[in-house]
């Protein structure tokens, strides 16, 4: 125990510390002359006291901080994928069957919503061409047909008051010009029906008359294309399929406890290795309410703006969630905190360079801050940096009274 003193005092000394300092261990057997006792009279010192002089402590490399109360977060660090967002695809079909005559684009091109991605020579734009005109005829002829009916319903009703004709014919009349109208308003919706058809097929301006085209829904990048030149295709297959890389998201680990610590809202921040822009802050989205079996993990769903598509699809990233544990308490830097036999203690300054050695229990532990659930309270001052050296002073304060 002495050597491993000794060895921990003899580093400090080497480092530089300590070597024109003067250091008041407020301990009575350092103080106690060998072979004498403490007067009963005397005060008797602190033992987890020790006070540096004040011209020491820069010397020492000693600096001091505040013990804070604080919100009490856990930043979670796990791996993820990039991905694209689901509500940022399209998969675009062809909207009647017909041959490939054309392709625009090729994958990885951007294209803008209404962009024509392919052009087909399309029999259904043809048939939708042909059966409008066919309703609209008949709708003219069903609408002639009413006009005649009611033409005569309206000779019957004047012929009936003079008695020329029988009410038995008026209501015949009246009959043929009810079903007359019927035949006008099926006419009517038989061309409505054609005429959204054909809207839907007609090629774009100035294309042939039996071609459709396929246009983009959305602005994006063509991740996958489906056809190729001379391929028949018809609507119940992908074309293509556009993605939108302005946003995206990452999928996420979670693991054990954490799992449950992840709420949808919580910040995150990506890093993705070989990204020039490295860092990418976004909030979870979701957490998956299942596990998943292979791995006995949840995926937690975070959403991160994308406008220069440096983050590609299935890229590998790092990510750091913070999750609110949903409590306050008091935090003192990382630094603070120096291991002991007995167990993590701090140094918490009193005045004129005195220290108090505390036994803290401790909480949650960050890298950059560390909560104290005891030993130490909010407002109170704490040594951070070179607080292994006021820890060395009492290790050498202890070899001392054991020699």
């Amino acid at each position: 125990m002495n050597n491993l003193i000794r060895g921990i005092l003899g580093s400090l000394a080497v480092a530089g510390l300590g070597i024109s300092a003067t250091y008041y261990i407020s301990r009575t057997a350092a103080e106690t002359p060998p072979g004498q006792s403490a007067s009963p009279a005397t005060p008797q010192p602190d033992a987890n006291v020790v006070t540096v002089d004040p011209s020491a402590l820069a010397e020492l490399g000693i600096a001091t901080g505040a013990a804070e109360l604080r919100e009490i977060r856990k930043v979670i660090r796990t791996s993820g994928v990039v991905a694209f967002d689901e509500r940022r695809i399209a998969h675009v079909k062809a909207r009647t069957q017909g041959r490939v005559l054309s392709l625009a684009v090729r994958p990885g091109d951007r294209v803008s919503a209404g962009t024509v991605l392919a052009t087909l020579d399309a029999s259904g734009v043809l048939d939708a061409r042909n059966g409008l005109a066919a309703a609209q005829a008949a709708l003219t002829e069903a609408q002639v047909a009413a006009r005649i009916a009611e033409i005569a319903l309206d000779r019957g009703n004047v012929l009936v008051q003079g008695g020329r004709v029988a009410q038995i014919d008026l209501e015949r009349r009246q009959i043929d010009a009810a079903k007359a109208r019927a035949a006008v308003q099926s006419a009517q919706a038989q061309v409505d029906l054609y005429a959204a058809q054909y809207e839907r097929l007609a090629p774009p301006p100035g294309e042939e008359p039996g071609t459709s085209a396929i246009v983009s829904p959305i602005s994006g990048v063509v991740v996958e294309l489906g056809v190729t030149l001379g391929d028949v295709v018809d609507a119940s297959r992908d074309a293509l399929i556009i993605a939108d890389p302005s946003q995206v998201l990452v999928k996420a680990n979670l693991f054990g406890d954490d799992i449950a610590l992840v709420n949808a809202g919580n910040p995150a921040v990506v890093t993705a290795p070989g990204v020039l822009e490295r860092r990418y802050e976004g909030r979870v989205a979701s957490v998956n309410p299942s596990l998943d079996m292979a791995t006995n993990t949840a995926l937690a769903r975070v959403e991160i703006a994308n406008a220069g598509g440096a983050l590609k699809a299935n890229m590998y990233v790092t990510v750091e969630i913070t999750a609110d544990l949903g409590r306050r308490g008091v935090t003192v830097p990382a630094s603070a905190i120096q291991q002991t036999e007995e167990g993590p203690i701090a140094f918490v300054e009193l005045a004129d360079g005195a220290f108090e050695r505390r036994p803290v229990t401790l909480g949650l532990q960050r890298a950059d801050w560390v909560e104290v659930r005891e030993g130490v309270t909010a407002g109170e001052t704490v040594a951070t940096a070179g607080s292994f050296a006021l820890k060395a002073i009492l290790l050498r304060a202890l070899l001392g009274s054991g020699e």
